[in-house]
């Protein structure tokens, strides 16, 4: 009789840990990081471009979906907002709050998000990694007036919010961009 009440309970814990897992896998399945991006970046600069889109290229090969991140983790980071287009609003914030004017109808900036990585895998810190190809045309002629490719990397606690330690990635990134002569130049 005990053995079988044993197995009884066994079987029980079984029964829950499976339904546990399908509503886990379910729930995932629908639920995506809110983003906010709020520019906070203390550079000044001035000068005018319009930022245009930015292509994901890990979406465009297929190793992500357009609102996912890569991470070293078994669970993939899901955000409500596709990270080209997340990307790009930031860039725009970022530069409005610098002092740059983000409606010239001649330079336009663009470019690639070639990389983008959290690993995760370590117990208390998660490593991100960005690298975006930039590059700034002009329309009336045609010429490339800027290309640089910029590679961030920031450490953050697992226990901060994963918004937040995305926002920090790409404000480092932008930073970069914002720091160097030749991309200041092309906006003036």
């Amino acid at each position: 009789m005990r053995n079988l009440a044993g197995s009884k309970r066994a079987l029980s814990l079984t029964a829950i840990l499976l339904l546990w897992g399908s509503a886990m896998f379910f729930v995932d399945g629908c639920s995506r990081i809110p983003l906010n991006y709020l520019p906070s970046s203390v550079n000044k600069i001035s000068g005018s471009v319009s930022v245009s889109n930015f292509k994901y290229l890990l979406a465009e090969t297929g190793d992500v979906k357009p609102f996912q991140i890569r991470n070293t983790a078994l669970e993939k980071l899901k955000f409500d907002k596709n990270i080209d287009v997340y990307f790009r609003e930031a860039v725009s914030a970022e530069l409005r709050l610098s002092g740059v004017k983000i409606d010239d109808k001649t330079r336009v900036l663009s470019g690639e998000i070639e990389d983008l990585l959290v690993d995760d895998l370590s117990f208390d810190n998660a490593h991100w990694i960005m690298r975006v190809h930039y590059i700034i045309k002009d329309l009336r002629t045609g010429n490339t007036l800027y290309v640089s490719t910029k590679t961030t990397q920031c450490d953050a606690s697992k226990l901060m919010n994963v918004s937040s330690a995305f926002n920090d990635v790409i404000k480092l990134n932008v930073e970069e961009l914002m720091k160097d002569e030749a991309f200041i130049k092309a906006i003036h």
